[in-house]
């Protein structure tokens, strides 16, 4: 194998990234069968619980894709940051537009649609990856539909899928009161040295590059099982990062020791806090946070921190911020703030909302600006990165009803 169709090779092969076609292991088989029986008992949830990403995502694309055609299927694949973004992915899985829309609004919608569901016989399977990394109201939020479709039985039902941590979660933790209901989880253990042979083939198949013998040799696949475990993802990004050394040093054929090289770059690389393709680690990153200053009248200054997500402002008794005004639209303004910061949208609002004296449809938050909608005004505040400015607000924001 020449250097050039070594560093060939790489191009298909991106760290994480799945095959054209799912990998089945046998094990991986029986656990598609498992929640085939759950679902066909009408179980109204299951859990499944892996190392890493790609096992349990191989065993449910296999599990969805074996579903009878006229269940409706919803699947989260990424965390959600709160109840609210999370009901409106669902409910724009199954086929509505959750724009601005409250918590209670998507509740209701969804509820009219498993209504749907369950009077034209039809089921429901609501499937959640990494749901370990939920935020808590998610997971009481799961928590709410599992133990409502014991009451209203309309057919639904939610699979949840993660890392050992999520069974911590069960135990003792949010998920808890479901634990019993869940039944016992089905575990995907890693790969054993064929399948870890097999799936590296199928990768390298699936790229179009050259066969598994002509780029390793066989002590070198035997060690790269062991040092990844048999995890799927871990073998892949293992993989990688040896015809990435490979390439870059100008060598035809990956060896055991040239594994052992490679592992020690991904743990140094790790240790540095640097990651592998889709794996950035975010915990311990904390953003500036963001908040709203404002005076209703008769009241005293009060503070709104925002939350990741949507805030929304106006006179119903819905609303995040609400001001009992009737120049004021029940559902007036939104604000949908995130780690890149806060956007205001102006809901079509009856007196229009304003930035600084400018009225405005759709608006990036800078701080220190101030938002006029009716008579109040309200002011966008982001804490100082050293915190010594906290408190430092002006109170001559005043209501003008």
């Amino acid at each position: 194998m020449s250097h050039e169709q070594l560093s060939t090779a790489l191009t298909d092969l991106e760290v994480g990234e799945d095959p054209a076609s799912t990998f089945l292991t046998d094990r991986y088989r029986d656990a598609v069968d498992a929640l085939s029986c759950a679902f066909n008992s009408s179980r109204r949830a299951a859990v499944v619980v892996g190392e890493g990403c790609l096992a349990s995502n191989y065993v449910m694309q296999s599990f969805i894709s074996g579903l009878p055609t006229d269940v409706a299927v919803a699947r989260i694949d990424e965390p959600c940051t709160d109840a609210t973004e999370f009901m409106g992915r669902i409910i724009d899985t199954v086929g509505f537009t959750p724009n601005n829309m409250s918590l209670e609004d998507l509740e209701g919608i969804f509820t009219m649609f498993l209504s749907f569901q369950k009077s034209h016989r039809r089921r429901t399977v609501l499937c959640i990856d990494r749901a370990e990394e939920s935020d808590p109201w998610v997971l009481d939020k799961i928590c709410s539909l599992v133990e409502q479709e014991g009451e209203s039985h309309t057919g639904l039902m939610i699979v949840l899928s993660g890392q050992a941590e999520l069974k911590e979660i069960l135990r003792e933790g949010p998920l808890s009161p479901i634990n019993t209901i869940v039944g016992n989880r089905v575990v995907l253990p890693g790969f054993t040295l064929a399948e870890t042979k097999q799936y590296i083939r199928q990768r390298l198949q699936t790229a179009g590059k050259a066969g598994l013998d002509q780029l390793f040799q066989y002590r070198a696949i035997t060690d790269l099982h062991e040092l990844s475990k048999g995890v799927p993802d871990d073998v892949s990004a293992l993989v990688n990062r040896c015809l990435e050394t490979a390439a870059a040093e100008g060598i035809d054929l990956v060896t055991a020791e040239l594994v052992h090289r490679a592992h020690e770059k991904r743990k140094a690389a790790a240790d540095s806090g640097e990651c592998d393709a889709n794996t950035v680690n975010m915990r311990g990153f904390r953003p500036r946070q963001g908040r709203l200053v404002f005076q209703i009248t008769g009241e005293d200054v009060r503070e709104l921190v925002l939350r990741r997500g949507h805030t929304l402002i106006g006179r119903s008794t819905l609303c995040d911020l609400r001001i009992d005004s009737s120049t004021v639209s029940r559902r007036h303004a939104l604000i949908s703030y995130t780690a890149d910061g806060a956007m205001l949208v102006d809901l079509n609002s009856t007196n229009g909302t304003y930035v600084d004296g400018e009225k405005i449809w759709r608006h990036e938050l800078q701080p220190g600006q101030t938002i006029e909608v009716g008579g109040t005004r309200i002011e966008y505040v982001v804490e100082a990165k050293d915190h010594d400015h906290d408190g430092e607000l002006a109170v001559s924001r005043h209501a003008r009803h």
